[in-house]
């Protein structure tokens, strides 16, 4: 029998943490241990371990809350070379904590460029719990990252037996299983019976690529996000200004409008050079260009939520893209 070769980077978060008590699926993170990537593979029954031939690549150890654009660089430079230096893989899975797992994500999605699927997997409960979730995860990991049919479709998020667009993900829930969910289009196939399944084909990809010129430990432009409430008085918006900001996302009430004294603040960001594109804090539906906007210089974000709004905000003023382009690439569905 022919066995898909996988290589399993481990980067830590709960699928990786163990606790002293089976029944401890909340104080875990603060007082648990952590697991290696052999660990992790080692909770799956010896049937299923060996229908694959798994070569881990340990990358870290921390907590998703610790994950930073720059250390998501180093993992997609590690992703690259992977696959780069070995060509008999099947497809990468990623073990990553689920509180950024979504941006992360994301992140890779729009900067890698392999032709092997890559899967981003976390889970809910730590190894240790009562029905932990991440060895079924981390199986229908393997088993959509080994489908030749999930090639081409960019990065993809598996969770709870469905298959996610990178881009078009969230997590939803603090702590139930079925977290992951993809608010806008659903999830763009699932794993049943130890198959995999795609029910619907990948519109086009946003894609910007590795930035021309960016190092290990370089300047990342500062992007941040302003969540607009009743009473906003845009303090944040200049705070955020004030310290550097390049870019700024507001995550505004939807369908993505903000206070007067928050408008007042944006305008006078994008006066002073700051690219500033605007979001909506809503679980469904996107920010589309409407007059106001373009008249006031503010880019609409689309269909992408804040924080993956900010991403490729972030990533597209690192490569030195215009206004122009980057609200092309946010137009895109």
């Amino acid at each position: 029998m022919h066995r898909p070769v996988i290589a399993i980077i481990s980067t830590g978060g709960t699928i990786a943490r163990q606790a002293m008590d089976p029944r401890d699926t909340v104080d875990y993170a603060e007082i648990g241990t952590s697991l290696g990537g052999s660990d992790l593979l080692a909770a799956l029954p010896e049937d299923v371990q060996a229908r694959f031939v798994v070569r881990g690549i340990p990358f870290s150890s921390c907590d998703s809350v610790e994950m930073t654009l720059s250390r998501w660089f180093d993992l997609a430079s590690l992703v690259s070379q992977t696959v780069a230096t070995q060509p008999d893989l099947a497809g990468v899975v990623i073990t990553h904590g689920t509180s950024s797992l979504e941006e992360a994500a994301c992140f890779l999605d729009l900067v890698l460029d392999v032709p092997c699927p890559v899967v981003v997997v976390g889970a809910q409960r730590p190894a240790s719990a009562i029905s932990a979730d991440g060895p079924a995860n981390l199986y229908a990991a393997l088993l959509v990252a080994s489908a030749p049919q999930a090639a081409g479709r960019g990065v993809l998020v598996v969770s709870n037996n469905e298959i996610h667009a990178a881009q078009e993900v969230t997590k939803a829930s603090t702590y139930q299983l079925e977290t992951f969910r993809s608010p806008d289009f659903g999830p763009v196939g699932m794993i049943e019976a130890n198959r995999v399944f795609f029910g619907r084909g990948m519109g086009p990809r946003r894609h910007i690529g590795w930035p021309q010129g960016y190092g290990p430990g370089g300047e990342i432009p500062r992007v941040d996000i302003c969540y607009s409430h009743a009473g906003a008085d845009g303090v944040a918006i200049r705070a955020f200004a004030h310290a550097g900001a390049r870019g700024l996302v507001s995550a505004g009430m939807l369908p993505g409008m903000c206070t007067p004294a928050e408008n007042a603040a944006f305008d006078a960001a994008v006066a002073q050079g700051i690219v500033v594109v605007q979001a909506s804090a809503g679980y469904c539906g996107g920010v589309v260009q409407r007059q106001e906007l373009l008249q006031r210089g503010i880019l609409a974000a689309g269909h992408m939520r804040p924080k993956q709004a900010r991403i490729l905000l972030a990533l597209a003023l690192l490569g030195g893209a215009d206004t122009d382009a980057i609200q092309s690439l946010y137009d895109m569905p």
